[in-house]
């Protein structure tokens, strides 16, 4: 996510300038005043007088000037003239990594400001804190000069980064995307991002919305960027602050809207329903064939409700997907509802309530149904229901829309045909933006291989079991892609009401 960033230093330089210009090479830099530590009539080991500026001043005006973020780096051409600053600096109670020669400015970061002192604060306070799961956005630490494994209790630190990095910065993540896309739906405690323009700042605040519920990032003393964030303290839940020397790293809770919960209870029969739990709502899937009975339909704005009688409750789906805000939303039956009891025999009391399962979801981003261990295959026993001509037919159809749309998912879609093992009926309680990936892979190809079974066979006319095809194998799909995408998954049991 690093790239395209600029960071354009800003120097205090103690040096002559043409050497300087002659040995900095590409890297970018802003010259924004000069300094000397001795000279006529002036030495700052025996005086405490420094020239810069064009006046001479003591030590004080100079702290003052590095901390005010008019200047970035305090840069000596002389590794001698550097190591007498400091010693003597230091004896008056001064000592900051500002201060640096030109081989250190080379060999830092041209993205963003460095500073190893920065590191040495941020590192120690991460380890005491909650923060268990992180997302390097930018990269950092591979980009620094401390290399460590974080041995701590980190469960998970990531990177993302476009460039390759070297073996021993690689040891430090425990995966390596090459961009946000790659990280996919994984959810971190906080992710570390570099020091932005505010209104890149805010860009990325905005992109990492589904990744984390914490920011964390550097602002340099004084810059733009910190007085942006001190400035807009109303937009966030809660700002921290950690003086990590010419900069402050600031952790950013982020403020979240009250939660849209909607749980659908989808129904094919024109049956008296309870009134469900608060955060449930009843939808009748395939109302624009199978009538209307009095519950809110499939069959309005953007809707595929006429496939009903093939695809099962992947209609109000769909509908769900295109018709719907929730922040966080879920599918469930008529008589197949998500419990927190060990105990499945049904009772009303039981079904999951919206606040247990948006607290599973603050640990979890997607709960579904037990996984289920049958003694047969998956295609046999879409075989034992609509018999192997029908079931050979249907996947040959799918797998090619399959193929032509998702061809990273074959692998997974023909292991799960293969398997015994299986996430049933289409039940879930996710977030949105999880939803959102789910159905834009889902529908990316089962409406057209659907439309291609129904040209090529009239299923309408065959008994209701087998004229179900398309939706035994859409149940298989929910298994299908959680296979290949980095979710916590939190399986509940189910509770099952007979005689309906």
């Amino acid at each position: 996510m690093q790239s395209g960033l600029s960071f354009v230093p800003k120097i205090l330089l103690c040096g002559d300038e043409s050497e300087f210009l002659s040995r900095i090479g590409e890297r970018p830099f802003k010259i924004v005043g000069h300094a000397k530590i001795a000279g006529d009539g002036f030495d700052f080991v025996h005086d405490n007088k420094i020239l810069f500026n064009d006046e001479l001043q003591d030590l004080p005006a100079l702290v003052k000037f590095l901390k005010s973020g008019a200047v970035d780096y305090f840069l000596f051409l002389n590794q001698r003239d550097l190591a007498t600053f400091r010693n003597n600096a230091y004896k008056r109670g001064f000592l900051s990594s500002q201060t640096v020669t030109l081989d250190q400015i080379k060999s830092s970061p041209t993205e963003f400001f460095y500073d190893t002192t920065a590191d040495l604060s941020l590192l120690p306070f991460l380890k005491k804190s909650s923060v268990k799961t992180l997302l390097d956005v930018d990269g950092y630490f591979a980009r620094g000069r401390i290399f460590t494994k974080l041995t701590n209790d980190f469960t998970e630190i990531d990177a993302v980064s476009d460039e390759p990095l070297t073996p021993i910065m690689e040891n430090i993540y425990t995966h390596v995307y090459k961009n946000l896309a790659e990280v996919g739906f994984k959810h971190y405690d906080a992710a570390l991002i570099i020091e932005r323009k505010p209104i890149d700042f805010d860009s990325a605040y905005i992109l990492l919305e589904n990744f984390t519920d914490e920011i964390i990032t550097f602002a340099r003393l004084g810059s733009g960027l910190e007085k942006h964030i001190r400035g807009n303290l109303k937009r966030f839940a809660q700002v921290r602050a950690l003086n990590g020397g010419a900069v402050n790293w600031y952790f950013i809770k982020r403020l979240k809207p009250p939660e849209d919960f909607c749980n659908y209870v989808v129904t094919y029969k024109n049956i008296k329903l309870a009134t469900p739990p608060e955060g449930y709502k009843i939808i009748q899937s395939g109302r624009a064939v199978n009538g209307d009975f009095g519950y809110l339909g499939d069959d309005t704005g953007d809707n595929i409700s006429r496939l009903n009688l093939y695809l099962n409750e992947i209609t109000a789906l769909y509908w769900m997907w295109k018709n719907t805000t929730h922040t966080t939303l879920g599918l469930c039956h008529y008589r197949r509802f998500f419990t927190a009891s060990n105990d499945t025999s049904y009772a009303y009391e039981k079904i999951l309530s919206r606040e247990d399962a948006l607290k599973i979801l603050e640990r979890y981003d997607i709960i579904v149904s037990e996984v289920y261990y049958g003694g047969l295959t998956q295609r046999e026993w879409i075989v034992n229901d609509c018999g192997k001509a029908l079931t050979n037919l249907g996947e040959t159809i799918i797998r090619k829309h399959l193929m032509q749309a998702q061809p990273d998912y074959l692998d997974s879609f023909d292991f799960v045909m293969n398997s015994s093992t299986l996430y049933k009926c289409n039940l879930f309680i996710t977030r949105r933006n999880i939803l959102d990936g789910y159905c834009r892979w889902l529908f990316s190809f089962i409406i057209d291989a659907t439309e291609e079974v129904l040209r090529t066979i009239n299923l309408a006319n065959l008994p209701f079991t087998p004229r179900r095809l398309l939706g035994f194998f859409a149940e298989r799909m929910l298994t299908v892609w959680l296979r290949k995408n980095r979710l916590r998954i939190k399986e509940l049991p189910i509770m099952f009401i007979e005689g309906l």
